[in-house]
């Protein structure tokens, strides 16, 4: 876990905001978790993370409002990730988004195309992402 990652994983830290959302945020792009490390911060408590498998070790023991996954990941992918996180936890799961730069398989276009799949293409804009987060947990 970098500092940022702990920093921000702190509801009390200092100067925190107390109405942010708790948003956990998967991505393998270490430039992109950076990015939204940074920008969703004033709205967010962000926890990044690289990969769906420790994502789900931090579901089984914190809280979060709302979680943004990339589909596309090595290791456990988001479709992956969603099954698993239907079956510990069907409340987070409905308010997840997913994040692709593209389906590149038939089975991520099928996934995608699921009426219970919300989801954003890449390149990404933190604002409209922010608030897209914003809506699904329920915060507008």
């Amino acid at each position: 876990m970098s500092s940022n990652e702990s920093r921000s994983s702190d509801p009390h830290a200092a100067g925190a905001p107390a109405d942010r959302g708790r948003l956990l945020f998967i991505d393998d792009e270490h430039l992109i978790t950076t990015l939204a490390q940074r920008t969703l911060q004033k709205s967010w408590e962000v926890t990044c993370v690289p990969s769906a498998t420790e994502a789900l070790g931090l579901v089984d023991t914190r809280e979060f409002d709302v979680v943004a996954c990339d589909l596309m990941m090595p290791g456990m992918n988001g479709m992956a990730f969603a099954e698993e996180l239907e079956f510990r936890n069907p409340a987070l799961r409905a308010k997840t988004l997913f994040l692709t730069g593209g389906a590149v398989t038939a089975e991520a276009e099928a996934f995608l195309a699921r009426p219970d799949v919300r989801f954003m293409s890449k390149p990404l804009s933190m604002k409209d992402l922010d608030a897209a987060l914003r809506r699904l947990a329920g915060r507008e």
